[in-house]
């Protein structure tokens, strides 16, 4: 826009200072040249002999110059201002990386009224103009620069998102910022929370297990995986269990992934987490893909404990085979199996397509096909506009970024108050039997625990739907100040959901490569890995307390305990006083 006026004011001043000049001497170059004066106002003419086009042209170029010195006037102070509230800067929010996930992130924190700092390295990044006009203090450098982490007051920072494309840069990040607490602020009482994104799953878990990112400072590290968080919303979203598998009921849930990348397998153990029903059914996995039996080995390669807790089967071919599609369809077909199919492609167009092909060739069977998409808009919209036509209910998508690059999402803040909640129970208890605090890695304070057990305590958190539906039970927003509104289990209750904890945390132990043996936590194994039947009174008693806390951890969220039976009675109530 400003060209256009530049170009449109030096070609009245062309037109203008002809008939000012008269003078066919002066050529079009000589003309121009003579324009270009108007821009630095040393342009002297006799303002009698004027036309209408050299004075528009005398003043436009005035406004355009004016203009100019306002513009660098504002960059230069807008630099001094952004650096003067640097200065005073904390409890902020820094975001290193304004890629998707960047920019995403960066944009909810704004919309929640954060003050946000961005380091981004791309000084041509198209989001860049997007997050200034949000509010977001923008610095032009490598996040892993220990400099500019001192300028953005990493120190003073209430949290730290490494997403840059570089998992390597993500994980040197993290550690800069503990090196910088531990510097400059070192007695801080609320901890730098660190999360640095490592794309790369495998990765992702190895430097989990290696506590690289542990340590003494006051800050609180973590790799996160975005196809983990991915799983993790999908099936709390869509539980595989979406019916009622009370003990003795003959079905099992059996979970088809198609296309085994880092989403199908991020899938397929969150199932395997998740898979611990009323009625001990055990799950099962099948990997659909044209390499499936390739991608099988190397993934029971670096998760060997996987068919200890679930059985992993292949579909070799493409999911539009025939052969393919009819054993999909007979499955489909058996009433004693709760049939449910994600495709993880990378591909939207190509997982759109296949999506719609199995519904299509399901149609008429409860078979739930679930969808990854990258993005909210596109061709999700095919899917979320269906509105009440023939795909409605019958196909949804998940993984959108647009989704998942949330607070709550990244943070799990409500997840995390559970777990903690949940952790600080247990190690009341373990005190009061006489254990020393400290004596083993799960007998100290959440701030101090290792990752492994926040996990655990978090996986636990996420199963307590999954025990809520197994006995009927559903939760809905409590009032202000009745906490559990009364709610208690019945012994019965206490005893079958004590046991799919059991389940569930031999589970959580198996994939992650304990084996049965004597406590040795470097050794990686623990007696409790045993069938609940021969677990000792004393082990179980802890599954039990963990299972009695669920109403009061529901509170904490604003929720309570409610048997779909009342609900079903008090809805026939309104219905009559209606």
């Amino acid at each position: 826009m400003v060209m256009a006026w530049v170009l449109s004011t030096l070609g009245l001043g062309v037109v203008g200072l002809r008939d000012y000049l008269e003078d066919p001497r002066f050529g079009l170059s000589d003309l121009l040249y003579q324009s270009v004066q108007l821009f630095v106002l040393q342009l002297q003419v006799l303002p009698d002999k004027t036309s209408w086009t050299l004075d528009v042209a005398r003043w436009s170029a005035a406004t355009v110059s004016f203009y100019a010195v306002l513009r660098a006037g504002s960059v230069i102070f807008a630099g001094e201002l952004e650096r003067l509230r640097l200065r005073r800067l904390s409890g902020h929010v820094v975001v290193c990386g304004l890629g998707r996930k960047g920019h995403q992130l960066a944009q909810d924190f704004l919309a929640r009224g954060e003050c946000v700092v961005i380091i981004e390295k791309d000084e041509e990044n198209d989001s860049l103009l997007a997050a200034r006009e949000a509010g977001a203090l923008v610095m032009l450098n490598a996040a892993a620069d220990e400099a500019i982490l001192r300028q953005a007051r990493v120190d003073q920072a209430a949290l730290l998102l490494a997403v840059t494309g570089d998992d390597g840069a993500n994980i040197e990040t993290a550690l800069a910022a503990r090196r910088l607490v531990r510097e400059r602020a070192p007695g801080r009482t609320t901890p730098l929370r660190v999360l640095s994104h490592v794309g790369d799953l495998q990765l992702c878990g190895l430097i989990r297990a290696s506590k690289v990112l542990t340590g003494t400072e006051p800050v609180e590290a973590t790799p996160f995986n975005i196809h983990e968080a991915a799983a993790r919303v999908l099936l709390r979203d869509n539980p595989l269990d979406r019916e009622r598998l009370s003990p003795g009921d003959p079905r099992f849930v059996h979970l088809c992934v198609v296309g085994f990348g880092q989403m199908g397998e991020s899938v397929a153990l969150q199932a395997a987490r998740l898979a611990h029903l009323a009625n001990g059914s055990r799950l099962r996995v099948t990997i659909v893909d044209r390499k499936a039996e390739e991608r099988r080995q190397r993934f029971l390669g670096r998760c060997p404990g996987f068919t200890e807790v679930a059985d992993l089967d292949v579909l070799e071919g493409d999911v539009e085979y025939a052969e393919v599609l009819t054993r999909l369809e007979e499955w489909g077909q058996d009433p004693h199996r709760l049939l449910d199919i994600v495709v993880c492609f990378d591909d939207d167009r190509r997982g759109l397509a296949c999506g719609l092909t199995l519904v299509e060739r399901l149609r008429g069977r409860r078979v739930p096909v679930r969808v990854r998409m990258s993005h909210e808009e596109g061709m999700s919209a095919l899917v979320h506009g269906s509105g009440e036509g023939r795909w409605n209910g019958r196909i949804s998508v998940f993984g959108m970024i647009d989704r998942l690059c949330t607070r709550e999402s990244i943070l799990g803040e409500t997840l995390d108050l559970l777990a903690r909640t949940a952790h600080t129970a247990y190690l009341q208890r373990k005190l009061a039997e006489g254990e020393v605090p400290g004596a083993r890695p799960s007998l100290k304070e959440w701030r101090e625990l290792d990752e492994f057990f926040r996990e655990s305590n978090r996986q636990q958190a996420d199963h307590i739907p999954v025990k809520l539906r197994a006995i009927g039970c559903q939760t809905e927003p409590a009032s202000p100040g009745t906490g559990t509104g009364g709610f208690a289990f019945t012994s019965e209750e206490v005893e079958l959901l004590a046991r799919m904890e059991h389940d569930r945390w031999c589970a959580r132990h198996l994939l992650d490569g304990w084996r049965k043996g004597a406590r040795d936590d470097v050794a990686r194994t623990h007696p409790c890995l045993v069938p609940w039947t021969e677990l000792e009174e004393k082990y179980r008693e802890n599954d039990r307390a963990a299972v009695r806390q669920i109403p009061e951890l529901l509170a904490l969220v604003g929720q309570q305990l409610v048997r779909e039976s009342q609900k079903d009675e008090e809805a026939a109530r309104q219905r009559r006083a209606g």
